[in-house]
């Protein structure tokens, strides 16, 4: 049966955060960070446009734990090495993808835990086109 009140909060949602629930803790393989940080992340993240939703694997295991922006009709993008006391830039990055008009990431301003080493990956929409290099 489906669920017309989470199907409507969907509807108004441009940006999904997606955390890897499989990542294991270094050291202790019986703990799962990602469960906790989407515990956070769903605090943080309460009255803004943003769903956040458990995804059993991102294969980005040595790099755990991850998580993954999904912008409904703009970039997507996986990001590493994420804890508990980066919740609120993981916040603020997947705000500025709501807020960019084209469903991109800006490199300027975005957290530090989210450039560099931090990302592992952005991937075009599906109607995104480009021509071939010169």
């Amino acid at each position: 049966m489906p669920d017309l009140e989470t199907d409507a909060v969907e509807a108004d949602t441009d940006v999904t955060i997606f955390v890897c629930t499989n990542c294991r803790a270094e050291g202790d393989a019986s703990v799962r960070p990602g469960v906790p940080l989407i515990e956070a992340l769903r605090v943080a993240a309460s009255g803004k446009p943003l769903k956040v939703k458990p995804v059993s694997c991102l294969a980005n295991c040595e790099k755990g734990p991850s998580a993954a922006f999904n912008h409904r009709s703009g970039w997507s993008y996986v990001f590493a090495h994420l804890s508990l006391e980066k919740v609120d830039d993981i916040v603020a990055g997947a705000m500025m993808l709501v807020e960019d008009e084209r469903g991109f990431l800006p490199l300027r301003g975005r957290p530090s835990c989210l450039r560099g080493k931090g990302m592992t990956a952005r991937i075009p929409p599906f109607h995104h086109h480009e021509d071939m290099p010169q």
